[in-house]
């Protein structure tokens, strides 16, 4: 990825540290997985940066809400500003994808497309 935020970002904005894949390999070319819980939501996010791929999988009470496998991602940085925290992602420009957000605070929800910003 050309862009990925500080560690301390992604650990402020999941509340939790991350598991690495492999403890004696730099956290950028490494797994980092997070999870936490919001009230009944639980998330699992696990990152990829050597390989721009992020994995997430949201549930809300034990039902799965969305189950995300994303690859051509470019950049990832963390946005918290009016009170709000959120990951998005920018994707390679061939691919046509809108940036991927994902908003954790105040409330969850995601967004993302394919429409051309032409």
């Amino acid at each position: 990825m050309e862009d990925f935020p500080e560690l301390y970002e992604l650990i402020g904005l999941f509340a939790a540290e991350p598991e690495l894949t492999d403890r004696d390999v730099p956290w950028f070319y490494n797994r980092l997985t997070y999870r936490t819980e919001r009230g009944d939501n639980k998330i699992y996010c696990a990152i990829e940066p050597g390989y721009g791929q992020v994995v997430l999988i949201w549930e809300k009470a034990g039902v799965l809400v969305a189950s995300l496998n994303l690859e051509g991602i470019v950049g990832l940085k963390v946005i918290s500003e009016r009170g709000t925290e959120k990951m998005v992602a920018t994707f390679r420009p061939s691919t046509k994808l809108l940036d991927f957000e994902f908003q954790l605070k105040p409330t969850i929800n995601l967004k993302w497309g394919n429409q051309l910003n032409e």
